[in-house]
């Protein structure tokens, strides 16, 4: 039994001890214990509710967890693949690092920096390695 139930059970052993009769006044009495009787009920129902839903979203937490772990160890491994296929360069304006794909400098398209959107010009040293 919840606090408020004991509290309404409290109210209504008064009520009878009072001798509180259905006329007048004690009818308006017996109706707001009554009513209030109610309102414990649906706030134990709440509770109970809210109870279930927690240990649900703990679950559902839980889960979560070991799905983005999963990912996590996924995502390790397909960066190391990727590392491959493009090539760091660093702004000479902000000195942000920037990474391309291998053939967007191939394309002979201009380059621009995402962060202060200067122009960038690869460096001979890659070009070279791949020429030998």
């Amino acid at each position: 039994m919840g606090y408020m139930k004991e509290k309404v059970a409290y109210l209504k052993g008064l009520a009878e001890g009072m001798n509180i009769g259905e006329e007048g006044q004690g009818k308006l009495l017996n109706a707001m214990i009554s009513t209030m009787d109610e309102m414990a009920d649906a706030i134990d129902e709440n509770e109970a509710a809210m109870a279930e839903i927690d240990e649900c979203l703990d679950d559902i937490y839980d889960e979560l967890d070991n799905i983005d772990d999963y990912l996590s160890d996924d995502e390790d491994e397909d960066e190391d693949e990727e590392d491959d296929d493009f090539v760091e360069l660093q702004c000479p304006e902000c000195g942000e690092t920037i990474y391309f794909d291998e053939d967007m400098l191939e394309s002979g398209e201009e380059l621009l920096c995402p962060n202060c959107n200067a122009l960038l010009v690869p460096t001979l040293e890659e070009d070279d390695d791949e020429e030998e």
